[in-house]
């Protein structure tokens, strides 16, 4: 019944993508610290009596007066899923308290991709010089020990290769016009999970001059409907761990107090930590795999954007990706208008630009997959 009225209430609010997850956290950290009260884990010394947990007859008001509020807050907080993803990504600025560890994070991170780059690099140079590959008779334990050291080698160099494969590449021009120089290796963030979807960021627009923060959604109208729904299924994903890794975090604040007990039950903090831990891990794993979809969205759609300007396409990459870059910025601003751009305003449009592709990718949103309304 409960699950009906979400789904009703859901659908009135905006519908699909409000469901079970969305008020997932609030149950999660309200169902922990109600256990924890009624079973009075909370008092030092106390009996531990889990047979108080389940609501008793007098207890229906109080559960229906819960009920109401989980809802509630599954409402609420539905909005806030982005700041929640955007706090585990990195984005950490004042008045945020973790704002002074932002550039602490950022340095390991650094430190951890370069090492991997080093390593990789010293795999490519010395790839003609391993050991086994080198003239003479030795040994019969010498060339296990040297078959063992090559194969710690490699396990190392494959290890770098997954690390580096998580970090953004960079890709765009790395003078700006402004005058800042970008990082030859890409820009990171002080998080695991802000760096996997900064790289989707890098490697699925700017690689054709497209930002996909400005053009993503004047691309996304022809982005077709199995495209359109992994990536949304994915993205949900990532809210959804992210979430579930912010309220296991709140649950191991709830549960420290039991430290105080100097029992058993002491150790109960760990299990929502480490359940918190594999939560996060699990939105870096659907972070990567959200980056290939990216990657996939504008490798088949990246002459959209142009074509719905009314320019016409060029026959040459590197003029392309300046068409695409130059769109993209004026996109950005919001107080300019296309006649006073200087890049734009005097390039000739061509309305004879053959949109045929889009329109069908267009007509086939309203349709099914026997092509009827």
């Amino acid at each position: 019944m409960l699950r009906g009225l979400i789904e009703a209430g859901g659908k009135v609010l905006g519908g699909a993508r409000f469901n079970l997850l969305s008020i997932l956290p609030s149950v999660l950290v309200i169902g922990v610290i109600a256990t924890l009260i009624r079973a009075h884990l909370y008092e030092p010394g106390a009996d531990v009596d889990f047979r108080a947990v389940p609501p008793e007859k007098g207890d229906a008001a109080a559960l229906l007066l819960g009920t109401f509020f989980i809802f509630v807050g599954g409402v609420i907080l539905r909005p806030f899923e982005a700041a929640l993803v955007q706090l585990l990504e990195g984005y950490w600025t004042r008045p945020s308290p973790l704002a002074p560890l932002r550039a602490a994070a950022t340095e390991r991170h650094r430190r951890r991709r370069n090492r991997a780059i080093a390593t990789i690099g010293m795999a490519e140079r010395n790839v003609a010089t391993s050991p086994l590959q080198s003239a003479g008779a030795r040994p019969l334990h010498k060339l296990a020990l040297e078959a063992k050291a090559a194969a710690r080698w490699q396990r190392r160099v494959g290890q770098a290769e997954r690390i580096r494969a998580r970090y953004p590449t960079e890709v765009r021009t790395l003078l700006q016009p402004d005058g800042t120089e970008l990082d030859k290796d890409g820009e990171l963030m002080a998080t695991e999970l802000g760096n996997a979807l900064l790289r989707g960021e890098r490697l699925s627009g700017d690689r054709y001059g497209l930002d996909i923060m400005s053009t993503y959604w004047r691309i996304y109208p022809f982005v077709s409907d199995r495209l359109n729904s992994a990536v949304t299924k994915q993205l949900d994903l990532v809210a959804a761990t992210a979430s579930l890794c912010v309220s296991l975090a709140l649950c191991t604040a709830a549960t420290l107090p039991l430290v105080l007990r100097l029992d058993a039950w002491s150790l109960i903090s760990l299990l929502p930590a480490v359940m918190a831990v594999l939560a996060y891990r699990g939105a870096v794993a659907a972070a990567l795999s959200l980056a290939d979809l990216l990657c996939s969205v504008f490798d088949l759609h990246r002459f959209d954007l142009v074509k719905t300007f009314r320019y016409k396409l060029e026959s040459e990459a590197s003029k392309f990706v300046l068409t695409n870059d130059q769109i993209s910025r004026f996109l950005a601003q919001d107080d300019t208008r296309l006649d006073e751009y200087p890049s734009l305003a005097e390039k000739p449009m061509d309305h004879s630009v053959d949109t045929a592709g889009s329109t069908d990718t267009t007509a086939s949103q309203g349709t099914n997959g026997n092509g009827t309304t």
